[in-house]
């Protein structure tokens, strides 16, 4: 990418959405130049429910963004759950258009779209993103796209991810509620791994485990590529719901003891003092238990997280592959004891937690989509990423972008308001 270009990212959550607006600084790194948060209730199950109320959370969080960063933002990036996507692996060869004058853009582009072509797809199944691991040729292996490398075929081995049409139909649905078109769809692992895992734990072959409100997404690299990807509709919500079942109270007093009891393993309570409890029945007799009782309901929901991720592992015959774990995402981030009892259930030697509160960003819930902007502009130059963007110049810009009155990209903008400065020192 080049300096100055822009990449919006849309988080569409169960119960929340965010935006961050990235912009490329001259150390090729991502700066943040916005970012915005909204509620979100219209999602369940990884599925768009009610596009309109969706629509209004994607604005209330994009128009937070626009007003940090002075930009009218027309595009972006969303992210999308394994719940929708299916992975397969493929490795294809293609042959160079001119052999003598080494390998050009067009022969990447010409394998991408024989990707597109020969792929087998179910009904309603769309192709959204391929992801090249290596390039053969010559027999050399090349992690970047081979420019300029002189032969006549070149093969390159890669994941093709496949989503459901009918998810995307769901988004693109939403977005034009919006009024916002959509840039493309991006794995969601791929965000979280960007941000939480190092390059050796990719390498040797490490289990990454988000546990979100409503979903937990599990993942599993090794030698730097994605073997593994699936959501379960289990997560840290359902904590809260337990206590709330169990104990007849009301969700919010649930989240509480859930914040101020929050243990894992039962055997780590040092005080196991009486807690006196508001319940729904509201009767004149005090409801008193102990705060291993809802340490004991903690436990219980996260073992049976961990034992569903231990059977998914097994069924896939991953569990060689896999040296460490990484447990991330703001479900479990806060609860003391979750490296243990994961040791425990998973038979793992190096488990840690990496908090999204340790990750030098705006705030916590911005953790995925901040990743996602930086995996999007780590992609190679056979991707176009520049998202649609627009420099609000007067307060009334935003009325005439939205009747089509003026279309500029951000690039163009900034270069048309330089030029503009310059003219007026000038005249001084």
């Amino acid at each position: 990418m080049a300096i100055g270009d822009i990449i919006v990212g849309l988080d569409i959550g169960v119960s929340k959405v965010s935006c961050v607006i990235g912009q490329v600084n001259k150390f090729s790194e991502i700066e943040v130049i916005g970012y915005g948060l909204s509620n979100n209730s219209g999602v369940k199950r990884g599925q768009i429910l009610d596009p309109q109320r969706v629509a209004s959370s994607v604005k209330e969080a994009i128009t937070a963004a626009e007003q940090i960063s002075e930009l009218s933002v027309n595009s972006a990036y969303v992210n999308i759950k394994g719940m929708n996507v299916r992975i397969e692996k493929i490795v294809i060869e293609s042959d160079v258009e001119k052999p003598n004058d080494g390998m050009t853009i067009n022969d990447i582009y010409n394998l991408f779209s024989k990707i597109q072509i020969t792929t087998k797809l179910d009904k309603d199944e769309q192709i959204i993103d391929i992801l090249p691991y290596q390039y053969i040729v010559n027999g050399r292996s090349y992690k970047e796209e081979p420019i300029g490398a002189f032969c006549k075929t070149f093969s390159m081995e890669a994941e093709v991810v496949i989503a459901k049409g009918e998810y995307i139909a769901g988004i693109q649905k939403t977005l034009k509620y919006a009024g916002i078109n959509l840039d493309g769809l991006i794995l969601e692992t791929l965000a979280t791994s960007n941000i939480v895992l190092m390059p050796e734990e990719k390498e040797i072959g490490v289990l990454l485990v988000d546990i979100g409100g409503g979903h937990t997404d599990i993942s599993v690299y090794k030698n730097s590529k994605l073997e593994f990807y699936d959501t379960i509709p289990v997560g840290g919500d359902h904590i809260t719901n337990d206590i709330a079942i169990t104990f007849d109270v009301t969700n919010d007093e649930a989240e509480k003891l859930k914040r101020q009891y929050n243990l894992a393993i039962m055997a780590m309570i040092t005080n196991n003092h009486d807690i006196k409890l508001n319940t729904k029945a509201q009767t004149s007799q005090d409801y008193i238990i102990k705060c291993s009782d809802v340490v004991q309901v903690i436990e219980a929901r996260i073992k049976e997280i961990y034992q569903i991720i231990k059977k998914l592992i097994a069924d896939n015959k991953l569990t060689g592959k896999i040296e460490c774990m990484v447990l991330t995402g703001q479900g479990i981030s806060n609860i003391v004891g979750v490296e243990e009892l994961a040791m425990l259930t998973l038979k793992l030697n190096q488990v840690r937690v990496c908090s999204p509160k340790l990750i030098n960003i705006i705030k916590p819930q911005h953790t995925t989509v901040f990743g996602m902007v930086r995996y999007i502009a780590s992609l190679g130059i056979s991707k176009h990423v520049n998202s649609d963007v627009e420099i609000v110049t007067d307060p009334s810009f935003k009325d005439k972008i939205s009747d089509g009155f003026s279309s500029f990209k951000g690039k163009i903008s900034r270069l048309f308001k330089k030029v503009k400065k310059i003219d007026e020192e000038e005249n001084l």
